[in-house]
């Protein structure tokens, strides 16, 4: 069905030739590449409506997603690059599980231990997940006192962090997604905010 719905609830009269926007229900609505963001050109008009090019990714992004491979082959050498970025930056985590649904690196950090379980999604509309679990053993810290740059502090995810308790007390932060630099700094970040207070 291309186009979009809205309250006068008219039908354009060909459907196939754009992506229609009602012209009184939606004036200042333009469609944009959900990627690249994208302003979708106008291709056609009829009466009551203004036909665009595209209304969810520019040909550029199609053909871009389409040469890298299924989605789940993507996802996954994301989770790789990601997994090898930690490594890199702290050669003291070691992959400690590797399945389909799951990375999960464990190793010990400026005296902590450390985890960090990076979560793929089975779903494609769904975001992969990243858990850090960082030893904490002084202090509790909340969403506020985690001070977490901007563009980490908007993919907190939903009622963290926590803290949880096994051998050794743990922080646990989890985001509903990272890049591959962001995990880096996410980790760096928690590491700096959980360090011991000197004595």
């Amino acid at each position: 069905m291309p186009y979009y719905g809205h309250r006068c609830a008219t039908v354009p009269q060909r459907h196939r030739d754009a992506w229609w926007v009602c012209t009184a229900c939606m004036p200042d609505f333009v469609p944009k590449c959900g990627l690249c963001s994208a302003v979708a050109p106008i291709v056609d008009r009829q009466p009551g409506f203004v036909g665009h090019a595209y209304g969810h990714l520019c040909p550029a992004c199609v053909a871009r997603v389409k040469q890298a491979g299924p989605w789940r082959e993507r996802r996954a050498r994301a989770a790789e690059a990601r997994r090898d970025a930690l490594r890199a930056r702290f050669p003291g985590l070691a992959v400690v599980r590797a399945a389909p649904a799951v990375i999960q690196l464990a190793g010990e950090i400026d005296g902590r231990r450390v985890e960090v379980r990076l979560r793929l999604t089975t779903r494609q509309d769904c975001n992969d997940r990243h858990v850090f679990h960082v030893q904490h053993d002084v202090g509790t810290l909340d969403a506020a006192s985690l001070e977490l740059p901007e563009g980490l502090r908007s993919k907190l995810a939903r009622g963290s962090p926590t803290y949880t308790q096994t051998a050794v007390r743990w922080l646990r932060v989890a985001f509903a997604h990272l890049g591959k630099l962001d995990t880096v700094v996410a980790l760096e970040h928690l590491l700096a905010r959980t360090r011991p207070p000197a004595s």
